[in-house]
């Protein structure tokens, strides 16, 4: 990864000091303008807390927020040795190889293309609800399960960023 800019973007999300941004600080951070923001908040897609400055975004809803617009490999690149600080062991990516039947392929190839993103996180994205339709049950089986998939939103004040 290259790109000061972004690299800078991300890590001012993860790295954040305070426990909450401003609006427009929320879309300088996401690469989004202020009306998007407000209008995702009007949509229910983002929440916010408030306050008596005005409403703001908890910096974890913000950590949320950015995994939606970028790979969670991304990010793990862009924090590089803060990744282990700031991501839970369960969320850190590693390579994954595995077989598939060619139409397989093609198919996930043909609607990433279509979708503006990569294979990886397609997939990424399909397993991650496959996994969440069975976080029960594999929350008792797999440690430390529960801690990864609510992340970064879970509740616990040591996995807050």
């Amino acid at each position: 990864m290259s790109d000061p800019v972004l690299i800078e973007r991300i890590r001012s999300i993860f790295l954040h000091d305070e426990p909450r941004v401003t609006l427009a600080g929320a879309a300088r951070l996401l690469g989004r303008s202020h009306d998007d923001i407000t209008a995702a908040i009007d949509e229910g897609d983002i929440e916010t807390i408030a306050t008596g400055g005005g409403p703001m975004i908890d910096i974890r809803e913000l950590a949320e927020q950015a995994l939606h617009v970028w790979p969670l490999v991304t990010i793990e690149e862009a924090l590089g040795t803060d990744a282990s600080l700031i991501l839970p062991p369960g969320v850190r990516t590693r390579k994954f190889s595995a077989r598939f039947p060619r139409y397989i392929i093609a198919a996930l190839q043909r609607l990433a293309e279509e979708n503006g993103e990569s294979v990886e996180v397609l997939l990424t994205r399909e397993l991650h609800g496959l996994a969440h339709a069975n976080k029960d049950r594999l929350a008792a089986a797999i440690p430390g399960f529960a801690e990864a998939i609510d992340w970064p939103l879970a509740d616990d004040e040591k996995q807050a960023c």
